[in-house]
């Protein structure tokens, strides 16, 4: 039987946000590879911010909607994770781009759609609307939050 590491919520959390950074930061990498440098490098910084963004909303989402956890131990991780986020960026804007990809989710059309939703919707607000790249990484980055999530289940929560 496999050992099940123990965490409290608000470790867990500090995991999820620091898996964050590490996601956020190769894929920037790797999208930076593909953007022409001289014209699009002064948009990089607001590429990963709005990365950073989406990809806290995949997590929130798939937390949100499935895992093995209960539902207070959930929204424990979830308000620890908030706490965390709330010392490095605006809980406004976030609050504000949780909206804007949650009103995708809740369109009543087919994956495919919504996964060109998130794209359509990420590109526009990196300053770069229609960008192929960027289309195509907001569902790659929306399916990541899940496996990573889904890797993180054997973490046993530390209730207090």
């Amino acid at each position: 039987m496999k050992h099940q590491e123990e965490m409290t919520p608000e470790a867990f959390a500090f995991s999820l946000l620091t898996l964050t950074s590490d996601v956020v930061s190769d894929n920037s990498q790797a999208l930076k590879e593909h953007l022409n440098v001289i014209k699009q490098s002064s948009k990089l910084p607001r590429v990963e911010e709005e990365l950073f963004f989406f990809f806290v909303f995949a997590l929130d989402y798939w937390l949100a909607m499935g895992s093995r956890y209960t539902k207070e131990e959930k929204d424990i991780v979830r308000q620890a994770f908030y706490a965390h986020l709330a010392n490095i960026l605006s809980l406004n804007t976030m609050q504000e781009r949780l909206i804007t990809y949650a009103q995708i989710v809740n369109e009543e059309k087919g994956d495919e759609a919504k996964f060109f939703g998130f794209g359509s919707k990420l590109s526009k607000l990196c300053g770069m609307p229609g960008n192929p790249h960027l289309l195509v990484l907001a569902p790659h980055l929306f399916t990541e939050a899940l496996q990573l999530l889904t890797t993180l289940e054997h973490t046993r929560l530390k209730m207090k």
